[in-house]
């Protein structure tokens, strides 16, 4: 039985990323992570009323976290029962949408091109990586941010969430589910309400304290991967080095990492400059980031599903 629970894990983990290939993102009417900032959305303007201190903000990420994990784990449990192949497409599809591999890549390659060949509509476009002021980047600066910002997401938008996964199918995939899907939620509250302005200082405190615990280890696993992706030891070197420059407990270990693979300086005006022994990015690095991080999520994914390949073999 724990054998026949191991390699549905494992169906689901690789139907999940099969998906994410064909697919890309679903469409938002059936986009649970759409559904999920909805509800954000709906529950920040009704507790507004009452003010946005940290009880509130706190009770908003009870609400939404463990309602998301939990209505996923009846959801792929109920159509289980109903009938198991059923369960089995619903997880895949679930888990499929807390993380977005080719989303990101074609994101990024998109606006990169833009860079090369219209940089103020490059400019504008930039918004969908970066919340910085881009008003006056130079093209080396807005592709150091679009790099920065692949390396980072591919914690939030891929090794986090199947970490989550991961750990919850030790007990079945109905709960590496939730899992996943408590990690997705929790993630898309900080995006939304964590506490970069004055205004969400205490209302997002919480949101955003439990982002960076639970981004903690993944983040940290992030430049071993990058590293074998590189087949070099200098990821690891300068992650070791430069990670706690950012302000951001956990960026920092991604983006270094990637720094260091590339051998480019990654600059945020006045906030940090990671690896700055290296030139700034030229025209052909962004296309070199993207190949470096599909190798190292192809790595990731591939080292998931070998522990769930050995763990069925010992089980």
């Amino acid at each position: 039985m724990d054998n026949l629970i191991v390699s549905v894990n494992l169906v689901v983990l690789l139907g999940s990323v099969i998906l994410d290939l064909i697919m890309g993102e679903p469409p938002e009417l059936i986009h649970p992570v759409v559904w999920i900032g909805r509800a954000i959305g709906y529950l920040k303007k009704r507790f507004a009323a009452f003010g946005r201190d940290k009880f509130f903000g706190a009770l908003l990420v009870l609400l939404v976290v463990i309602g998301s994990g939990g209505l996923g784990f009846l959801a792929v449990k109920s159509g289980s029962k109903l009938w198991p192949p059923f369960g089995i497409i619903l997880g895949i599809y679930l888990l499929k949408s807390t993380f977005s591999l080719r989303s990101l890549i074609s994101t990024v390659t998109r606006i990169g091109n833009m860079m090369e060949s219209d940089t103020e509509e490059a400019r504008g476009e930039l918004i969908a990586l970066v919340g910085r002021n881009r008003s006056d980047l130079s093209r080396a600066e807005m592709r150091s941010a679009a790099i920065e910002s692949l390396f980072e997401n591919i914690v939030d938008s891929l090794i986090s969430p199947l970490f989550y996964y991961f750990l919850g199918s030790l007990v079945n995939f109905q709960t590496g589910i939730a899992l996943a899907l408590l990690f997705k939620a929790l993630n898309t509250v900080d995006s939304m309400i964590g506490y970069r302005t004055e205004s969400l200082m205490d209302f997002g405190y919480l949101g955003a304290r439990l982002d960076d615990l639970l981004n903690w280890i993944p983040a940290r696993l992030s430049p071993c991967f990058i590293a074998l992706a590189s087949l070099s030891l200098d990821p690891l070197r300068l992650a070791l080095r430069d990670w706690a420059k950012p302000s951001s407990p956990n960026s920092g270990w991604p983006m270094s990492a990637g720094s260091g693979a590339l051998n480019v300086r990654l600059v945020k005006r006045s906030h940090y400059e990671l690896g700055a022994e290296f030139d700034l990015p030229g025209s052909e690095t962004l296309s070199m980031a993207n190949r470096l991080a599909a190798r190292a999520a192809g790595i990731y994914l591939l080292s998931i599903a070998g522990v769930m390949m050995l763990l069925n073999n010992f089980g």
